[in-house]
């Protein structure tokens, strides 16, 4: 089945409303960088300046990209990375330290989900586990690995990906996906109020569906993409620049006095 392709139009033209080398000197850990959401934010992080360094399940995938970044002239480091297990996450943090003396901020953008439309009942336990592994287990063990080199350094910031679903429940993922992003959203308000007084500043997006191989995967035809869209009140899907334009604003100083916040970034889907 070819991918799904909404009927609707594309997002209108967005200028690029981040410019000059705003993050020169950022050391940032980008989870999940391999590709989708995490690819493209990786890519914009290293052309206004930042160092990144692009931690992935595949490291083809994570040197590809920062390959790329090095020949547009970034500053960029591949590593390979299952987030779910933290003697690799304590690996990938000591590399990025070893190469730059710091990690200024932490992006934690990897998460699997399981299988759409799969009524609760019928999840295999597996799924279950698998999706709070890389989604919650994920996300905590690499704030625990960064937490202390933030506190030493007396500031710092840490962004999760939720969800839509962790704010209500999803559209196309099972309890599986909502359950596990509704935890994330709970560590991130823990974390913002545990680390406010060390200067770490802890936030949380949430994005709605995003046009990509994600959704065009889960999707089983136009009728489901239809569907879909229709109950997004802009009456499209995210395109994956829609959310990183927020996330670069969470990373920038604009949000220097946002902690434990939640933003929705879903098209009206979310009304909170």
């Amino acid at each position: 089945m070819k991918p799904f392709q909404p009927e609707e139009a594309k997002a209108p033209f967005a200028p690029d409303i981040f410019k000059g080398q705003i993050f020169t000197g950022q050391v940032f850990l980008v989870t999940g960088a391999g590709r989708g959401i995490g690819r493209l934010l990786a890519e914009r992080l290293a052309a206004l300046g930042g160092h990144v360094a692009l931690c992935d399940l595949v490291p083809e995938r994570a040197e590809e990209v920062a390959q790329l970044i090095a020949r547009q002239g970034g500053s960029a480091l591949a590593l390979a990375a299952d987030v779910s297990r933290e003697p690799d996450v304590q690996a990938a943090v000591a590399a990025v330290l070893a190469r730059w003396g710091r990690i200024n901020i932490l992006i934690n953008a990897a998460g699997s989900y399981g299988a759409a439309y799969r009524v609760t009942h019928e999840t295999p336990v597996e799924e279950w586990d698998q999706v709070f592994a890389s989604n919650v287990r994920g996300s905590f063990l690499c704030a625990k690995a960064v937490l202390p080199h933030m506190v030493a350094a007396s500031g710092g910031r840490i962004i999760n990906f939720a969800s839509n679903a962790g704010r209500s429940v999803s559209p196309l993922l099972g309890c599986s996906y909502t359950a596990a992003k509704t935890a994330v959203i709970g560590m991130t308000r823990h974390l913002s109020r545990e680390y406010a007084k060390h200067g770490v500043l802890v936030n949380t997006i949430a994005p709605g569906p995003v046009m990509g191989e994600r959704v065009s995967e889960l999707l089983q035809d136009d009728a489901d993409g239809a569907a879909l869209n229709a109950q997004i009140p802009i009456g499209r899907l995210a395109e994956p620049a829609d959310i990183v334009d927020v996330v670069l604003f969470m990373a920038s100083d604009a949000s220097r006095y946002m902690t434990g916040a939640i933003l929705d970034v879903s098209g009206g889907l979310i009304l909170a």
